[in-house]
């Protein structure tokens, strides 16, 4: 390769994307085995997805901070690097976002389905040599209950298991507490357990850190750590600031009951933040307590900020009694002071690189720990007063963007950590359907979970007031989870039920009940016309659909799809569907069945061939996988690969029923599978 064409690759390659960056600076020793399968799988080994698996605290996080170290400092770096930690970034489907939009070169995560990110991504990952780190995957998997393990969000859980099954030019690399069933089984899956320190290691990181004492000292102190890396790690700065590094200090320090529930690792890290907690004055314990409360890290600027606010001197002086001076009138660099001198004991961590804004975080165990020791009491007590930090903060605006509403999340998380259901109903509210005004359904129904305990919607809701099932349900028929969406409407909308009975082709409840209660007759007629020609029953379907006046775009394309298919679309005015009253104002779902009826009818009654269709059926495609509604985008592909047949693009239409019939089988969309298998069948008719 010439000089000139390696700088313009190395101009052309895209600079490594950092999210929610691991702490720095830290210490490493050992692991040579895992970097060197980390290195061979990035060099196009058998592993495309390597996984780091262990208890929190032994290194996981650290192997791959190390290793894309050395990958920042290689002469050629890979096509593509990125690194997410769900420890600070919590939302997989922002992750998945992001991912897309460091691919495509975007400046922002776009407002984009997780399933078109994914489908976009999966042919660009298997030509390219990329390393993806997605670090602390446990926070985005089931962590309890047969699905323990099983990736929540199912577009994160798809990607990951198609790269699995496939060699790739590069590497994903995992961490996570949790095991991995949806991997274990995938060809190109390597799963790693990790064991703790060994007793090299071990002192080695104490002599590191400036601990001091002949060998068999230095043993006690990592026997004393478990041999677990960040309780050996805290215990090491723990000696050195408050005991000039005397090893042999660590047998003073003070006996912790072994609380139930609680892992042994979790157990040592509690052990040695005793030992901080007697050393640290009463102001300095609260200001770690208040910095980790938040879930997802601060800026330093808006922690600075929030510890000085109203409502913590409030939650401080007249709820915990405290009798220290108050925060907000301590000298001007106090505050700052305090947090660095958290972070230099390894308790807070400053987190970010020089080109991203530095946040203020912990280690998992660390947060844990102080949750602990606030108890439930206390974690309501912070979590409400963080809410109304967040509730009457001057800068606080509607946000337009999912990025803008970040705090608003915040927020209503912290009313649901205090137990205000109330209130956090109130901020689910105020973020106005995200569903539809941020094409974003997983959101929505993660922020509903949060009304169920450990997130489980089967169970009683914690809230005796929440009612707000339909929307957890039509949440999962967006994302094509029907299953679940029959199970979620409550039994006054059971007549809501018809959209996921038709997508997975259970017709026998609209067949067999004519009529419902009030409001939703015209709704459950237009289902049942659409049921009844779907089973055969075209005349008695057609002549309900014509007895029909639809009201809303909902009913009218069950009624369409009934005269579609039973052949007698020309008896419909397409003017009646396009019509809108004046001033209306509906959603974008509803405006895309529209023009995609519109279509589908001048194609059929119009016998339409010009390239206005072409271009209208590519662009509803677009919308449609940019939205990630199964339904719609497996219909309108049948749709386009029928117009494609008549203009004789036989290719085409193949490739479009094709997948098609992969949409219809990874939804269970039977009815839909049976159309695609149907149209592909005649299509080879037609060929031979």
């Amino acid at each position: 390769m010439t000089l000139w064409l390696a700088l313009l690759l190395v101009i052309m390659a895209r600079p490594p994307c950092i999210h929610h960056c691991t702490s720095e600076p830290y210490r490493f020793f050992g692991r040579a085995a895992e970097l060197a399968l980390l290195d061979a799988a990035l060099e196009g080994g058998r592993e495309s997805v390597v996984a780091l698996v262990g208890p929190g605290g032994q290194g996981k996080t650290a192997i791959v901070q190390h290793w894309l170290e050395a990958l920042f400092r290689a002469a050629e770096r890979p096509d593509g690097l990125f690194l997410w930690s769900f420890y600070r970034g919590k939302d997989a489907d922002l992750c998945l976002r992001s991912l897309y939009a460091y691919a495509e070169g975007l400046p922002q995560p776009p407002e984009l389905s997780a399933s078109y990110c994914v489908d976009h991504l999966l042919p660009r990952l298997r030509r390219e040599r990329w390393a993806i780190v997605l670090d602390g995957t446990e926070v985005a998997q089931y962590d309890s209950g047969s699905w323990m393990g099983r990736f929540v969000h199912p577009e994160l859980g798809r990607l990951l298991e198609d790269l699995a099954s496939d060699p790739l030019p590069g590497v994903v690399v995992l961490t996570t507490r949790f095991p991995l069933p949806s991997l274990a089984s995938r060809r190109h899956a390597r799963l790693i357990s990790l064991s703790r320190l060994d007793a090299d290691s071990a002192r080695a990181l104490l002599v590191s850190l400036g601990v001091r004492g002949e060998a068999t000292d230095l043993d006690e102190v990592a026997a004393a750590g478990g041999y677990h890396a960040k309780a050996v790690e805290l215990l090491g700065t723990f000696l050195v600031h408050f005991h000039q590094g005397d090893a042999r200090q660590q047998r003073d320090l003070p006996d912790v009951p072994h609380v139930e529930g609680i892992s042994d690792d979790e157990y040592r890290v509690a052990c040695v933040l005793a030992a901080y907690q007697r050393a640290l004055p009463q102001e300095t314990q609260d200001l770690i307590a208040l910095a980790t409360a938040f879930r997802d890290p601060p800026t330093e600027a808006r922690l600075l900020e929030y510890l000085a606010s109203s409502p913590v001197q409030t939650l401080l002086h007249q709820i915990w009694q405290r009798t220290y001076p108050p925060l907000a009138q301590r000298p001007g660099n106090w505050l700052p002071e305090q947090l660095q001198q958290l972070i230099d004991l390894r308790l807070l961590e400053r987190v970010g690189r020089a080109s991203s804004v530095a946040v203020i975080d912990a280690h998992p165990l660390v947060r844990r720990a102080f949750e602990h020791a606030l108890g439930p009491g206390g974690q309501r007590q912070s979590a409400g007063t963080r809410a109304g930090f967040l509730r009457g903060r001057p800068d606080r605006r509607r946000p337009d963007t999912l990025d803008e509403a970040r705090e608003e999340i915040e927020m209503f998380h912290a009313y649901a950590d205090a137990g205000l259901w109330t209130e956090a109903d109130s901020a689910f509210v105020a973020l106005d359907n995200p569903k539809h005004r941020f094409l974003a359904p997983v959101l929505e129904r993660d922020l509903l979970l949060r009304f169920f305990p450990g997130g489980d919607w089967t169970k009683p809701p914690l809230w005796p007031g929440f009612g707000r099932y339909r929307s957890l349900a039509i949440c999962f028929e967006m994302l094509g989870q029907f299953e679940d969406a029959l199970a979620a409407y409550r039994e006054e909308d059971a007549a809501l039920r018809g959209d996921a009975l038709i997508a997975l082709g259970r017709l026998e409840p609209l067949l067999e009940q004519p009529l419902v209660p009030p409001p939703w007759q015209t709704l459950w007629k237009a289902y049942r016309c659409h049921a009844l020609c779907l089973a055969g029953h075209s005349e008695e379907a057609v002549a309900l659909a014509k007895a029909l006046v639809p009201v809303d775009v909902y009913e009218w394309v069950h009624v369409f799809e009934c005269l579609l298919r039973a052949g007698q679309l020309a008896v419909l005015d397409v003017r009646s569907i396009l019509f809108r009253p004046p001033h209306s104002n509906e959603h974008r779902w509803a405006e895309l069945a529209r023009r995609r009826m519109r279509a589908d009818y001048l194609h059929v009654v119009g016998g339409e061939t010009n390239i206005y269709l072409e271009n209208e059926y590519r662009e509803l495609l677009e919308a449609y996988d940019r939205s990630g509604l199964p339904w719609e985008r497996t219909l309108t592909r049948l749709r386009y690969a029928a117009w494609l047949r008549a203009q004789g693009e036989t290719e085409r239409a193949t490739k479009t029923a094709s997948t098609a019939l992969d949409l219809a089988r990874q939804y269970s969309m039977r009815i839909l599978e049976a159309d695609s298998l149907n149209f592909l069948a005649r299509l080879r008719c037609q060929q031979r």
